[in-house]
């Protein structure tokens, strides 16, 4: 819910484009509830009437809805394309001036094709599953409001046993989100295919100079068979998933046909009637069809949303918008003072290191790989900080 949150902070920037959006939706769900009366109108007033006049009005009538409704969906589609594509520039962009203000510490730890899969993929991922999701989600809930009420309007106790396997639905929905941890591996999984992949490309004059093409490649096939495993392990979840959750909207679907017959028969109910409510049933289900499958993406954005997050919450570097302007010459005095300086919590690089060095004087560092040469100059440049 924290990554969602965050997502509409994002939202929030452009009020207009939303704006439109949501009258886009609202209006054209408007229009799609009018067919199902329209049949309702024909079955029981044309037909019986025998009225050819009625027939082409209310056919011309259902012909303006759904142009009216599909010319707003048209609509509605370009805008939330501009909406979404806003949005991720301006995540893309918060992104990237992040990683410019994170000081190189952080970058040791973390591979290249890590941070390259988080600022490509995952906000990409972002786009397709939490934004354009939260905007399809309104316009399911706005629907199923809508139909709802309608079927309540035609008949209370019809529409009662219509919405009986609901909970059910709603249960389900809620048990699925325990795969969030299943989708987040995968992420996790494929990123850390990609800087693998990375880095022997970068390295593959060295990997062809040392013979190593036939360890590199089963370093590769393991982390791909990683992906292979973990994407299996959601695949399997979803599996049971949809197909359960459609069996319990077709329960909906025999309830109305066996107690909306009885009522027909009862003489209770007309056929028209009998017909819209299927209709508007079917109107009904359609978009809790498209929240489960909404619901899929959402746990696979909200993973992506947090390894982005991860990056834009991350300590920037101190002293950014602190630092001086040297106004005098610099004259070469260089002065280390019992400096010391560790890469991390349990590795410690130099100690304690006194060193100082006259204008004009020339000192070289000398020592095996590791002893700290680099860091040495690394400090003085203060690309990091000394402990």
């Amino acid at each position: 819910m924290k990554t969602i949150l965050r997502v509409f902070s994002y939202l929030k920037r452009y009020p207009k484009l939303g704006s439109l959006q949501l009258i886009c939706a609202i209006v054209g769900t408007l229009l799609a509830i009018v067919f199902p009366n329209v049949a309702r109108l024909v079955l029981d007033v044309a037909v019986p009437e025998k009225s050819a006049d009625l027939l082409v009005k209310y056919t011309l009538l259902a012909c303006l809805a759904y142009f009216g409704r599909d010319l707003l969906n048209s609509l509605r589609i370009m805008l939330n394309n501009t909406f979404e594509q806003k949005i991720i520039f301006d995540i893309r962009s918060d992104l990237y001036q992040t990683l410019q203000r994170l000081p190189l510490r952080w970058f040791d730890n973390r591979p290249t094709g890590d941070i390259m899969t988080r600022v490509a993929e995952d906000v990409t991922a972002m786009e397709r599953v939490l934004i354009d999701g939260i905007e399809q989600g309104l316009v399911a809930l706005l629907q199923i409001v809508a139909v709802g009420i309608v079927m309540f309007w035609i008949n209370p106790t019809l529409a009662f046993w219509a919405l009986a396997p609901v909970p059910l639905l709603f249960i389900g929905a809620i048990i699925y989100t325990s795969t969030r941890d299943r989708y987040r591996t995968v992420r996790q999984a494929t990123s850390e295919m990609n800087a693998l992949l990375h880095d022997n490309i970068s390295g593959i004059r060295q990997i062809k100079a040392y013979t190593m093409e036939k360890e590199e490649h089963q370093r590769f096939n393991a982390a791909s068979d990683k992906v292979r495993k973990a994407t299996l392990r959601t695949m399997f979840a979803w599996a049971i998933y949809n197909p359960t959750m459609s069996f319990f909207g077709g329960i909906g679907f025999i309830l109305v046909m066996g107690f909306g017959g009885k009522l027909a028969i009862d003489d209770q109910m007309t056929p028209g009637e009998i017909t819209a409510f299927l209709l508007y049933l079917t109107l009904f289900y359609e978009p809790i069809g498209r929240l489960h499958q909404l619901n899929q993406m959402l746990q696979s954005g909200r993973a992506a949303g947090e390894r982005v997050f991860e990056i834009l919450d991350s300590e920037e570097e101190p002293g950014l918008e602190s630092g001086q302007e040297l106004h005098e010459p610099v004259k070469g005095h260089v002065e280390y003072r019992d400096v010391s300086f560790s890469y991390g919590e349990e590795l410690s690089t130099i100690n304690g290191v006194n060193l100082e060095a006259e204008p004009g004087q020339t000192i070289a560092l000398v020592g095996p790989t590791g002893a700290g040469k680099t860091t040495l100059i690394n400090l003085l440049t203060r690309f990091y900080e000394y402990d």
